[in-house]
């Protein structure tokens, strides 16, 4: 079987699994449903970035596609980070494989394992790994480009290492400096990259600065470096593996002159590690091998259990967001944004009921004070039992379906919208 064939049928495989995965959970998060209202403006050439989270170029594109297939667009944007997961698993298997080249059979397969086995229980303190993938952020697409990028190198084919380096670093900003250094290094050794080694270093820095400034006048930008953490945070995050044994086994690898471990993924090398100690066990790396096998064999439980927790998660929050977006559909459009902007007291329902409704990420706003003015109001989970009170005070009630309740002040169903900019609603903040 051909290698070209083998990776049409491991992607029809990976996306196979995906869409079944709906059965589960088809809820996105936040960011996900914010880049999906984008994609859709961006069809009609008409984006408001003036709210919402950090501008990110290529989700931004992907969701403006799929966003051609209409309501199906959430579905398919969880299908294709969820199949992009699971190919990131193969890729990680497969790169250990081919770094251990020269092993025994068994080796090999142990190293492509734990590498495997790494990304599955990876960690992440703001938004758990598995929450990520069940909830369609961006993070695994940049997994997924990464180790493609790496396999592309290995096997000489810059330039297409260079567009999938691009497409990471259309993701996150933060692999841009890694881009530039690889396209630094074809520049030099492979002359036939530089055409579209050029290309990128226009392209990319204009995709991620001239749609926030055109759509956002830079807020986009600004949001990004509020939100950016403490590298030193960050760097502890990457540290705190699952699998503490992954770092000297990683040494491990570093240190067998017998391959070329251009892979600094550290689920990778320390499979490869894994194949180098049981090949030539070295003392001081299997002790420390041991000493870190023996901190994970403490956290693993844990980590593992976290597993079908998120996607048990995953699979509440998407009920209960059903029931929300029914709660919508039989109140209808015309009357929650008959008085201007929709209110939430659940922030991070906002853009999905932007999508919902069919307007900007502007459109809908969060309170958090007992609403005053004249509006429409979605109160749920997130409310305090006090605002709930002052809320049945002062509103009166339009429909309600399971946690979700919709009230309104002077607000009529028969009303004319009002210009979404120009509504007050007493409390609001974006």
């Amino acid at each position: 079987m051909t290698t070209r064939r083998l990776l049409l049928l491991a992607a029809a495989a990976c996306l196979a699994l995906a869409a079944a995965s709906l059965a589960i959970a088809a809820e996105p998060v936040y960011d996900a449903w914010s880049w999906l209202v984008w994609g859709r403006e961006l069809t009609d050439l008409d984006v408001d970035m003036t709210t919402g989270p950090s501008w990110k170029p290529l989700p931004v594109l992907l969701a403006a596609l799929l966003s051609l297939a209409g309501d199906a667009a959430p579905e398919l944007w969880l299908v294709l980070v969820r199949a992009a997961w699971l190919a990131s698993l193969g890729l990680a298997a497969e790169l250990a494989v081919h770094l251990t080249a020269g092993r025994p059979r068994a080796l090999r397969a142990a190293a492509g394992a734990f590498a495997a086995v790494c990304l599955v229980l990876l960690s992440d303190e703001v938004t758990p790994w598995n929450r990520q993938v069940a909830g369609g952020m961006g993070e695994p697409l940049l997994v997924a480009f990464v180790l493609a990028a790496v396999r592309a190198g290995l096997a000489g084919h810059a330039r297409t290492a260079l567009a999938l380096g691009a497409l990471a670093a259309l993701l996150r900003a933060e692999a841009l400096p890694l881009l530039a250094l690889y396209g630094l290094w074809c520049w030099r050794a492979q002359p036939r990259t530089r055409p579209l080694a050029v290309a990128l270093a226009a392209l990319v820095p204009a995709l991620w600065v001239a749609p926030d400034l055109l759509a956002a006048g830079g807020a986009g930008a600004a949001r990004a470096q509020t939100q950016t953490s403490d590298p030193l945070e960050a760097l502890g995050w990457a540290l705190a593996l699952p699998l503490a044994v992954a770092w000297p086994l990683a040494i491990a690898a570093l240190a067998d002159r017998r391959g070329r471990h251009e892979a600094r993924q550290p689920g990778v090398l320390g499979g490869v590690g894994l194949a180098a100690l049981a090949a030539r066990p070295r003392p001081a790396l299997v002790a420390l091998a041991a000493a870190a096998g023996a901190v994970t064999a403490v956290g693993l439980p844990g980590r593992v259990a976290e597993v079908p927790h998120a996607w048990h998660s995953a699979a509440r929050i998407s009920d209960s967001h059903d029931r929300l977006k029914q709660l919508a559909g039989a109140v209808g459009r015309d009357r929650l944004l008959a008085c201007g902007r929709l209110a939430t007291s659940d922030a991070l329902v906002r853009t999905a009921l932007a999508w919902e409704l069919g307007v900007p990420l502007s459109h809908v706003v969060s309170f958090g004070r007992p609403p005053r003015l004249s509006g429409a109001f979605v109160v749920g989970l997130q409310a305090s039992p006090r605002l709930r009170r002052e809320v049945r005070a002062a509103a009166t009630p339009v429909a309600r379906s399971g946690e979700w309740s919709v009230y309104s002040i002077d607000c009529p169903a028969t009303a004319r919208p009002s210009p979404p900019r120009s509504a007050g609603v007493s409390g609001a903040s974006r």
